[in-house]
């Protein structure tokens, strides 16, 4: 017997009052909670429910009847399709004030603390900042697509124009869409097990317009002539670095263990503010760099160092943070599990030439109780992305 006050399928109308950490609106029927992807708080809409749990339902936005003062139209023509983005239909001012009142939810709701966080740092230009897309392939009617997934599904979504990135990787998405069906690639069927293209990635160094494409194929056999990476390369010459990665595994693992270089240089270049950073294939860089360069100056900001100070970063990837951190402090140890981001972190001490930076590597609990019953002092600890973090 069904004792919720909703029924799949059918339709009702609700006031939005609050929102999720994700930005769904939230409403209730009979103080049910009820989510709605694409709703705002204050507005009164007509949706489908579509999902029914024990303590709450989701539903599909059918009608806004009464809408905020704070909806906008979506810049990105796949927007309520594609599951990259959430609150785009939010002015942007809006999205700031929401994703500090979300911190501060979670800090009273989870933590029991009380604590105002401060106003969410937004972007002069909150569009095309990206510098990393991991494309999605699929094929529609012998044409070679590439994309996303629909929000909660493995349904595919064409990039369409993404307003994340830059003009360039729109461009280039485009031209390889065109290549790779002429050359009638196969698309991986992870279901069957056939074809051989899986994924594409493209980064790009916005420091030097460099881009690095990683093919992502199922073979050691890419799938298509050496002539198509030439005239890539001809036809975007800021093409720099082009990789293969062969993953033979039949699940969904993002990365075998094998990388090949077909074409330019093994790496790129990029900068975070003042400091340089080089990008291999497997390296973590931040996605944002624009927003990457205020994070790291608050971090400093908050630290105050005055140059006579131990610093730990904890889990610090490839050592942009700790960068930062050594130019304040009298020396600063890096931890971070992942060993090619290792290798990678070291390359960018040596480029910025910083050496009061010594990097470890291994999980950042063991090496706390190393550095405790060493008796050394430390003065400060670093937590980025404390969920990671065992503290």
């Amino acid at each position: 017997m069904n004792d919720k006050p909703v029924q799949l399928e059918e339709n009702y109308k609700l006031i939005i009052n609050s929102y999720s950490h994700q930005g769904e609106g939230i409403g209730r029927i009979d103080n049910f909670a009820v989510f709605v992807p694409g709703a705002i708080p204050g507005e009164r809409v007509k949706i489908k429910i579509k999902e029914v749990k024990k303590s709450f339902a989701r539903g599909r936005l059918e009608e806004v009847i009464s809408s905020s003062p704070y909806r906008t139209e979506p810049l990105c023509p796949v927007y309520y399709l594609c599951g990259g983005c959430h609150l785009q239909h939010i002015a942007y001012e809006k999205q700031l004030e929401m994703k500090k009142e979300i911190v501060e939810n979670a800090l009273s709701r989870i933590g029991n603390q009380n604590i105002k966080a401060s106003p969410t740092i937004g972007m002069k230009g909150p569009w095309r900042y990206r510098n990393k897309g991991y494309f999605q392939v699929s094929q529609e009617k012998g044409r070679v697509r590439l994309g996303f997934y629909k929000a909660g599904s493995y349904d595919f979504v064409p990039a369409g124009g993404c307003v994340l990135f830059s003009l360039q990787i729109n461009k280039l998405v485009g031209y390889l869409e065109d290549q790779l069906s002429s050359q009638k690639v196969t698309v991986y069927n992870s279901k069957a097990g056939e074809g051989n293209l899986r994924n594409v990635l493209i980064r790009e160094s916005r420091s030097t317009a460099e881009i690095m494409i990683v093919f992502f194929t199922k073979e050691y056999n890419l799938g298509f002539e050496q002539k198509v990476l030439n005239d890539l390369v001809r036809t975007f010459p800021q093409v720099a670095s082009i990789y293969q990665n062969i993953n033979r595994s039949p699940k969904a693992i993002l990365l075998g263990k094998d990388f090949r270089l077909l074409k330019g240089e093994p790496d790129l270049e990029d900068a975070i503010g003042p400091f340089k950073f080089r990008i291999s294939p497997r390296s973590f860089f931040q996605v944002n760099a624009e927003q990457a360069e205020i994070l790291n100056e608050k971090v400093l900001e908050y630290a105050n160092l005055s140059g006579k100070e131990t610093v730990i970063d904890s889990y610090c990837g490839t050592a942009a943070i700790s960068i930062y951190a050594a130019k304040q402090a009298k020396k600063v140890y890096g931890i971070e599990v992942e060993k090619s981001a290792v290798r990678d972190a070291k390359i960018n001490c040596e480029l910025n030439g910083i050496p009061n930076l010594k990097l470890f590597s291994g999980k950042e609990e063991e090496w706390l109780y190393r550095w405790r019953r060493s008796g050394e002092e430390v003065h400060l600890i670093i937590v980025d992305r404390p969920a990671r973090v065992v503290l």
